[in-house]
């Protein structure tokens, strides 16, 4: 299973500052999730669906790669992933950030 959230707001009141994920049953190594604006410009990407676990004091905190803060809106989101059965996963769809 996997829980992902449709939005998250980063605002540094400690209250759903990143985005963050919950899984069980993927096999790690197989994982990518990627972030995308609607132009396709591709802003963030993990390869470690641990640094997405809120748990582990992780997620993305709607920076870019080069650390700057993106601005509220829509973004658009892929995950592939396997689980221990073999089977292979693909999803899709929106994250809106708050500011």
């Amino acid at each position: 299973w996997m829980y992902i959230p449709n939005s998250f707001s980063p605002d540094y009141d400690k209250i759903n500052d990143n985005f963050c994920i919950s899984y069980n049953g993927i096999r790690e190594d197989t994982f990518i999730f990627k972030v995308f604006n609607r132009k396709g410009d591709l802003l963030f990407q993990s390869v470690n669906p641990k640094e997405l676990m809120c748990t582990n004091n992780g997620g993305w905190n709607g920076e870019n790669y080069s650390y700057n803060e993106l601005p509220s809106g829509s973004y658009v989101y892929e995950m592939y992933f396997q689980d221990f059965q073999g089977w292979k996963h693909t999803k899709y769809g929106d994250i809106i950030l708050v500011r």
